[in-house]
């Protein structure tokens, strides 16, 4: 076995040591590289492109270390805060909320990929067998197929061309591929320049967008400036090395990668620069102990808010948006949304709506609509997001609907219009602080694994407690399981299902508050 190629478990990998005068900037003796492959020969290929990747590694980091050792002190300026060393556990629990809303995109595209190889290598063998009987359809896919493998051809040879530094050839182009493909547009794409289209066209939040840019450059530091195209599975890998050797976290890391998963999925799906992205499925393992992980709120907590100062004492802080302080959570509890989905409410997403149930009898049910509306600034993460939730009996003996009814003939913009954006535009980002130092200040729960979002958890766990079907409840929180029968969800899903399910839900031990003055029914 050639020197420093490793077999574990049945798989391949490059170990070498790192150089004397870097170990002290890796921090580390040796540096292991998965190669992603059990087959010994395309391991032995692998691993000799690994090995120079590596020298390019070193030198590039002699170069960096070089040209800060040449800097004068007083140049340097002060270090800059690494913002994954500075976020709050507030805006660490937001972020995971937003990530979540990716996550869920990233999961379902993967599963949908995958799911459809079968399909893929049946109808490759049938478009390549030059006696298949094919229909039109099918021979126009051949055409496309064909046309695009040799553009590809072009593509790559044209940029092997321009690596190497020769003249490039006179490439002869039928004039029926005179006009380029998008994929060829934007050939050689660099990841700053998929970062600018994805947030042109996506219009994320800007702190969104600089934590993107931040992991872009962190994720160029360790592999150099590459086009997306060129981009591999191996660099991804040795960007999750650089972080751990950095000391960040497993939780820090296991935002980052996804994130930059985010701008390789969008390469892939609007784009059309690579097949799939190749930070899928990379995570690092986090041990922490179960109890430092973000969980659901137990009974005696969820009780423990509902005596604190805001129910007990008829408290409204302004931090807390008014009457969003009272409502906020109580509705997280009974319908499982996320914060911002419950934030951006307009009053007129609560509406009675009819359905038939099984019988075809008619009947009525007042329902929470989360849908995107763009010109009531409301988003959500895809269509199957948008979706309807039964009101719980609870929410309605507490006089929610009657505060939703005169919400609406006060014509307010939104449900909770007292709540105030942060500084970047963020509608909760002003609002999850304020319920963390709530929560840990005048209900004593002051740890970290219970952010607002935990009441997502305890709505999932109860539901699961209340013997509610999984596709239901999911139905409830806009979760996609990668299902194909996730496509027929969202505001089409029947309607009497999930108030019969709504009616069996129980919080076990769970002590109401008193309603609002004026509100209670």
């Amino acid at each position: 076995m050639a020197t420093g190629l490793i077999r574990r478990n049945g798989r391949y990998s490059t170990r070498r040591v790192i150089p004397l005068d870097l170990q002290a900037h890796y921090g580390r003796r040796e540096l292991v590289r998965a190669l992603g492959t059990a087959d010994p020969l395309e391991a032995r290929t692998q691993h000799a492109r690994m090995w120079v990747a590596l020298n390019d590694e070193f030198q590039a980091a002699r170069k960096k270390l070089t040209a800060e050792a040449a800097l004068p002190a007083a140049s340097q300026g002060p270090r800059r805060p690494d913002p994954w060393e500075t976020i709050s556990d507030e805006q660490f629990a937001h972020e995971m909320e937003q990530l979540e809303l990716r996550n869920d995109d990233i999961a379902s595209d993967e599963h949908e990929f995958e799911s459809r190889e079968g399909l893929r290598r049946q109808l490759e063998a049938r478009l390549l067998d030059p006696k298949a009987d094919l229909s039109p359809e099918q021979s126009a896919l051949r055409d496309i197929v064909q046309a695009s493998a040799y553009r590809a051809a072009v593509a790559e040879e044209q940029a092997a061309i321009a690596r190497s530094g020769a003249k490039r050839p006179n490439l002869h182009v039928q004039a029926s591929d005179a006009a380029p493909s998008r994929a060829a547009v934007t050939t050689g794409l660099s990841l700053s320049g998929v970062v600018d289209r994805w947030a042109a066209e996506n219009q994320p939040k800007a702190r969104t967008v600089t934590r993107t840019r931040n992991i872009i450059d962190r994720f160029e530091a360790v592999n150099g400036k590459l086009a997306v195209q060129d981009v591999t599975k191996h660099h991804v890998l040795a960007f999750k090395d650089a972080l751990v050797a950095q000391g960040q976290s497993p939780a820090n890391i296991n935002v980052m990668i996804p994130m930059l998963g985010t701008v390789f999925n969008y390469a892939a799906d609007k784009l059309h620069l690579i097949q799939i992205s190749p930070a899928a499925k990379i995570r690092v393992t986090d041990k922490r102990k179960a109890k430092d992980k973000r969980r659901g709120f137990e009974v005696h907590e969820l009780n423990a808010i509902m005596a604190s100062p805001v129910y007990a004492d008829g408290l409204r802080p302004a931090a807390g948006g008014g009457e969003a302080a009272y409502w906020l959570p109580l509705l997280a509890l009974y319908t499982g949304a996320r914060q911002t989905e419950l934030g951006q409410l307009h009053p007129e997403d609560i509406v009675e709506e009819t359905y038939s149930d099984a019988d075809g009898q008619e009947h009525a049910a007042w329902v929470m609509r989360i849908v995107e509306n763009p010109d009531r600034g409301q988003f959500v993460k895809n269509e199957g997001s948008e979706r309807r939730v039964p009101i719980h009996a609870d929410l309605v003996a507490l006089g929610f609907l009657r505060f939703a009814t005169a919400a609406k003939l006060a014509g307010r913009s939104r449900l909770f219009d007292k709540i105030v954006p942060n500084s970047v535009g963020e509608l909760m980002g002003n609002w999850s602080k304020w319920f963390g130092r709530y929560r840990r200040v005048e209900c004593g729960l002051t740890g970290k694994d219970t952010p607002f979002h935990s009441f997502r958890h305890s709505f999932k766990q109860f539901a699961r407690l209340s013997l509610i079907p999984n596709d239901v409840h999911n139905e409830f929180t806009g979760h996609e399981t990668g299902d194909v029968a996730d496509a027929y969800g969202g505001l089409s899903y029947p309607l009497a299902p999930l108030v019969d399910a709504m009616g069996k839900y129980r919080v076990p031990g769970f002590k109401l508050p008193a309603s609002p003055p004026g509100l209670a029914t």
